[in-house]
């Protein structure tokens, strides 16, 4: 089942083509990987995906339904995690979890996804004071809060040290064991291959190759390697 679809799917800003007719799917379950450089497209992607920008023209799909015309529909189903947190420092984590866990009538779920992630030991501190790994913990509670199946992650372990992102990357491997399907963008190519299966490598607006990484990050070494 194809829980991802674009085709042909376009979203220019004035004269400047963020997005040049991008087609691509991603399977039930699968993690997949958008790759390339800044300005390469990935961000503008994840941001039509999530319904917080319109594209100009081509179509996308979560689950079958269209980001443009089935917006809320598409909200049910999908949690976003980007490299900005963005929570609210003056609240404490469980208190931030609540706030949105009341949108989804879904408070009862609130301690054991901060048990889950790690986070019930500091449930009562103000995340202005939590580390910045612990705030990537909390956005990806705050994502998960409605149980979507499908995850969608816009350069997610940026600033985060080496011992904070194993540890993310670990609680991605884990989320997406339990069938959530994941659309990860990066430009670390080592995580692409630790966490997908599969990706494309996008640059200014377009894919320019679809890779795997079953032999870790070789290919896409290559196809990087030639960018401009």
């Amino acid at each position: 089942m194809q829980v991802i679809e674009t085709e042909a799917l376009t979203k220019r800003f004035g004269g400047n083509i963020a997005v040049n007719e991008v087609s691509l799917s991603v399977e039930e379950g699968e993690a997949f990987a958008l790759l390339g450089p800044n300005g390469a497209g990935k961000t503008t992607l994840i941001r039509i995906l999530s319904t917080l920008l319109r594209p100009s023209s081509g179509k996308a799909r979560i689950m079958g339904y269209d980001v443009s015309s089935d917006p809320e529909e598409v909200k049910k189903r999908i949690g976003v995690v980007s490299h900005n947190p963005c929570l609210y420092g003056k609240l404490t984590s469980r208190e931030n979890l609540s706030f949105y866990a009341g949108l989804y009538d879904a408070s009862h779920e609130v301690d054991a996804l901060l048990n889950r992630m790690g986070l019930l030991q500091v449930a009562d501190e103000y995340v202005e004071n939590l580390s910045r790994g612990m705030k990537q913990r909390l956005a990806i509670a705050r994502a998960m809060i409605h149980e979507p199946p499908v995850l969608l992650l816009d350069e997610p372990s940026v600033g985060l040290d080496v011992e904070s992102r194993k540890s993310f990357h670990e609680m991605i491997q884990d989320l997406n064991s339990h069938g959530v399907t994941l659309l990860l963008t990066t430009h670390f190519l080592e995580e692409a291959a630790v966490l997908c299966t599969r990706g494309v490598i996008m640059n200014r607006g377009r894919v320019v190759a679809e890779v795997g990484f079953d032999d870790g990050t070789r290919e896409a070494e290559e196809v990087f390697s030639r960018l401009e």
